[in-house]
C-alpha cells in the first residue's frame, strides 16, 4: 500500500482524522445539548404541571371543605347564606376535575374517578341535607349529620386527594434526582471534551449556558414545591411530626404544640413516644416503627388510637397513623396525631343516650302494651268493631317499638363488650325445636309452615342458650316475614368436620346484589318501604352476626337453587357425649337423663360428676336416639311430665331395648305410678340430689366412688 507510506498521506491521514473527531466531538455535544434542552423541558414542564395538580387537589380539598362547612352551617342554624361555599363546590367541582385530567400524571388520571366517586356521594349526603331542610325535615337532616356519614366521606376524599398528592411529590423527587445526575454526567463530558476541542468551546458555550439556565429554573420552581409541601405541613390541622429512623423528632407543626403544650424547640430529638400516656422503652418503639410500612403502601397510615399526655400531665384521647419515607439507610417517618376526644366523647353520650332512653322506654311501653293486650282480649267488654281494630294497631306498634328497643340495647351491649353469656353444653335438636314450636303461631299468622329437618342422632354445643335461641328466632322469623304465603321454612343441621350449620331456608325474593355486602351490619334493610310494612328494625341480622361470632362461629347466606335464600350459622360441635363416656371416663357407668328442663338436667349431670357420666335427652326423641345408638346405659332417670309428651312413653321401648336397665322415675307429679314397674320413684320437691345420684349408684350395683 505505497500510497499511504508517504508523509503527505500520513499528514492527511491524520487531519481527516483530526476532523473526523472533531465532527464527531460536535455531534456528541450537539446531541448532548439537545438531549439536556429536551430533559430540562421535560422537567420543567413536568414540574409545572405537577405543580398545577397539586395546586388543583388543594383547591379540590378547599371546596369539598367548603361545601362540608357551608352545609353544616346550614342545618345547624337554617341560615342560606352558609349555602354560599356549598354552590361554589357544585358549579367549580367539574371544571377542577377536567383541569386535573389535563396535568395529572398517569397515576394522578388513574385515581381521579375514584375521588370523583368519593365527590359524588359527599355532594350527595351534602344535597340530601341540603333538600331535608328545605322540605322542613329539619331532624333527618341532622340525624345525617350526626351519623359521622359526610365526615366519613371527608375522611376518605382527604385521604385519596393526599395520596394523589403524595405521588405527584414522589414524581418530582424523582424528576429531579434524574436531572441532577444527567446534569453531572454532562458537565463532565463537556469537560473532557473541552481539554481536546477548544475550539468547539467557543461555540458551545453559549447553548450550554442556556441549558444550564433552564435547567436551574427547573430547579427553582422544584425547591418552590418544597416550599409548598413545607406550607402544607405547617398548616395541618392534624398534629405532624417527622421522625428520624431512631423515632427522634425532627419537626413539628403548630398543631402539635397547641394540642400537647410543648414548643418545637423543646420536642426536636424526643422521642415520639413520650407524648403518649402509657410508657414505652426506646426497643419496643423501634420495634413498633419496624412494622410501619411505605406511605401510601404496605398498610402504611393504618389509624391506632393512644392517649396523649400534655406538658402539664394532663392526658387526652388521640388517633395516630404513621407512613414511612425515604431509603432503607435513610428512613423517616410522618406521623399525623388527631385529638379524637370530642369524637370519643361524642361517642359516649350516643351510647348514654341510647341506653338511658331505651331504659326509660321500656317500663311504659310495656305497661302500655300490656293494657292494650287486655283491652284486645275483652278485659273491659268487648270493643266496638273499629275501636278493637285501632287497639290492635296500636298494640302491634307497641310491640314493634319494644322490639326495636330490646335490639338497641343488645346492639349497644354488644359493641360496648357488656353482653354476658351463659356458656353450657347445649343441645341443638331442643334448642331447634323449641324455637321453632315459639314460632308456629307468627308462621300461622302470615299463612307460612315449619320444618326441621336434623340428623338421627345428638348434636352438641357450647354455648348460651337463650342467646342461640335469639339468633335461630331472628332467621326463622325473617325467613316467614319475607316469605310468600303457603310457602315452606325449612330447619336444617349440617355436619362440615368439627363444626355444624344451622340453616334457615326460605322461598322468598332473596337478597338483592347491592345489599349483599351490608346485609349484617347496622340499621341495613334492603327496601325501607317494605321492612317497616313486615316490622324490621334492621339490627337483627347485625345482632346473629355479634352473638355467634362471641361463640366462635360464622355467618352468612347463600342464593337456594329454584329462588330464595338459605341463612345460616355455624359452630363449633362438643364431642359426642357416647363418645366422652367411653374414651374420657372409661369405668363409669352410664346414665340417661330424660327431662324437658334445661337447668334439671345441667344441675343433676353436675352432681353425678365423678360417679356416672350422664347423658342428657331434652325431648323424646332424643332419648330414643340414644338408646337405638347405644345399648351401654346402666339405668334411665325419667321425667313423666314432658311437655305435650309423657316420659312414660319411653319405657316400652326401654324395656325393649335395654332389659333389666334400672329406671328411675324423677318428676315433678306426686302419683301412684306402680304399674309402671319403675324401679325408683323420686318427687323433685321431697328429693335431694344426693338421695338420686345415691339411689341411681344403688340400683347399678357400683360402690359409690368419690366425687372427682
Amino acid at each position: 500500500m505505497t500510497f499511504l507510506s508517504s508523509p503527505r498521506d500520513l499528514r492527511r491521514i491524520a487531519t481527516l482524522s483530526a476532523v473526523l473527531l472533531i465532527l464527531v466531538a460536535l455531534v456528541s455535544i450537539q446531541a448532548l445539548i439537545m438531549s439536556q434542552f429536551a430533559d430540562a423541558h421535560a422537567l420543567r414542564d413536568q414540574a409545572a404541571r405537577s405543580i398545577a395538580t397539586r395546586t388543583h387537589l388543594a383547591e379540590l380539598l378547599e371546596l369539598h371543605l367548603g361545601a362540608e362547612t357551608g352545609v353544616r352551617g346550614y342545618v345547624l342554624t337554617e341560615n342560606e347564606s352558609f349555602l354560599g361555599s356549598y354552590s361554589d363546590a357544585v358549579s367549580r367541582r367539574e371544571a377542577v376535575f377536567k383541569v386535573l385530567q389535563q396535568t395529572g400524571e398517569p397515576s394522578t388520571i388513574a385515581r381521579i374517578p375514584e375521588l370523583q366517586r368519593l365527590s359524588d356521594l359527599k355532594l350527595s349526603n351534602a344535597a340530601a341535607n341540603v333538600r331535608d331542610m328545605r322540605q322542613g325535615d329539619v331532624a333527618a337532616a341532622r340525624q345525617r349529620i350526626g351519623s359521622e356519614q359526610g365526615r366519613a366521606l371527608m375522611e376518605a376524599i382527604r385521604a385519596e386527594i393526599h395520596a394523589v398528592d403524595a405521588s405527584e411529590a414522589r414524581t418530582l423527587a424523582r424528576l429531579e434526582q434524574a436531572s441532577e445526575t444527567a446534569r453531572r454526567q454532562t458537565e463532565t463530558m463537556i469537560a473532557v471534551l473541552l481539554l481536546g476541542i477548544a475550539v468547539i468551546l467557543v461555540s458551545t458555550t453559549l447553548v450550554l449556558a442556556r441549558a444550564i439556565i433552564q435547567r436551574r429554573d427547573a430547579l427553582i420552581e422544584a425547591r418552590g414545591v418544597g416550599e409548598q409541601e413545607k406550607a402544607m405541613f405547617d398548616s395541618a390541622v392534624d398534629g405532624m411530626l417527622l421522625l428520624d429512623s431512631e423515632a427522634r423528632i425532627l419537626r413539628a407543626n403548630p398543631s402539635i404544640e397547641r394540642m400537647f403544650h410543648y414548643s418545637e424547640a423543646e420536642l426536636i430529638g424526643r422521642q415520639n413516644m413520650s407524648l403518649m400516656a402509657e410508657p414505652y422503652n426506646e426497643e419496643q418503639t423501634l420495634a413498633w416503627l419496624a412494622r410501619v410500612g411505605r406511605a401510601g403502601v404496605d398498610g402504611a397510615g393504618r389509624r391506632q388510637e393512644f392517649l396523649g399526655k400534655r406538658a402539664d400531665g394532663s392526658t387526652f384521647e388521640t388517633e395516630v397513623a404513621i407512613s414511612r419515607f425515604g431509603k432503607d439507610n435513610d428512613r423517616r417517618y410522618i406521623a399525623a396525631i388527631r385529638d379524637i376526644t370530642h369524637r370519643k366523647r361524642a361517642e359516649r353520650m350516643k351510647s348514654e343516650f341510647v341506653s338511658t332512653v331505651s331504659h326509660e322506654l321500656r317500663t311504659p311501653l310495656t305497661s302500655i302494651g300490656g293494657s292494650l293486650a287486655l283491652l284486645a282480649g275483652g278485659a273491659v267488654g268487648e270493643l266496638h268493631e273499629q275501636a278493637a281494630r285501632l287497639v290492635t294497631i296500636a298494640h302491634s306498634n307497641c310491640e314493634r317499638l319494644i322490639r326495636l328497643i330490646n335490639d338497641l340495647l343488645d346492639i349497644e351491649k354488644i359493641e360496648s363488650g357488656k353482653m354476658t353469656f351463659d356458656m353450657r353444653k347445649v343441645t341443638l335438636s331442643a334448642m331447634i325445636h323449641r324455637t321453632v314450636n315459639a314460632n308456629r303461631q307468627f308462621a300461622r299468622d302470615h299463612w307460612v309452615d315449619i320444618e326441621v329437618g336434623l340428623p338421627p342422632w345428638p348434636q352438641y354445643v357450647s354455648g348460651d342458650p337463650d342467646r342461640l335461641e335469639q339468633v335461630l328466632t331472628n332467621l326463622v322469623s325473617n325467613a316467614i316475614k319475607y316469605s310468600p304465603k303457603g310457602e315452606t321454612v325449612y330447619v336444617t343441621t349440617a355436619q362440615h368436620g368439627n363444626r355444624v350449620r344451622i340453616s334457615v331456608n326460605d322461598r322468598g325474593t332473596g337478597v338483592p346484589q347491592e345489599f349483599r355486602s351490608r346485609i349484617f351490619t347496622k340499621f341495613a334493610m334492603a327496601d325501607g318501604s317494605d321492612a317497616r310494612v313486615r316490622g324490621g328494625t334492621g339490627l337483627g341480622l347485625a345482632i346473629v352476626r355479634e352473638i355467634v361470632a362471641q361463640h366462635g362461629g360464622t355467618t352468612g347466606f347463600d342464593d337456594r337453587e329454584g329462588g330464595g335464600s338459605s341463612f345460616w350459622f355455624e359452630l363449633p360441635l362438643l364431642a359426642d357425649a357416647m363418645a366422652e363416656a367411653k374414651g374420657q371416663n372409661g369405668g363409669l357407668p352410664v346414665v340417661l337423663h330424660l327431662d324437658d328442663d334445661v337447668d334439671c338436667l345441667s344441675i343433676v349431670a353436675s352432681a353425678f360428676a365423678g360417679r356416672a357420666i350422664l347423658i342428657s335427652a331434652n325431648t323424646m326423641d332424643e332419648a330414643r336416639e340414644v338408646l337405638a345408638s347405644d345399648r351401654s346405659i346402666s339405668a334411665c332417670i325419667v321425667d313423666v311430665a314432658m311437655g305435650s309428651d309423657s316420659g312414660l312413653d319411653l319405657l316400652p321401648a326401654l324395656r325393649k331395648t335395654a332389659p333389666g336397665v334400672p329406671v328411675v322415675l324423677f318428676t315433678a307429679f306426686d302419683a301412684n305410678y306402680a304399674a309402671t314397674k319403675a324401679d325408683a320413684v323420686l318427687v323433685k320437691s321431697r328429693t335431694s340430689l344426693e338421695t338420686l345420684v345415691q339411689t341411681v349408684v344403688d340400683l347399678i350395683g357400683v360402690p359409690a366412688k368419690e366425687m372427682a
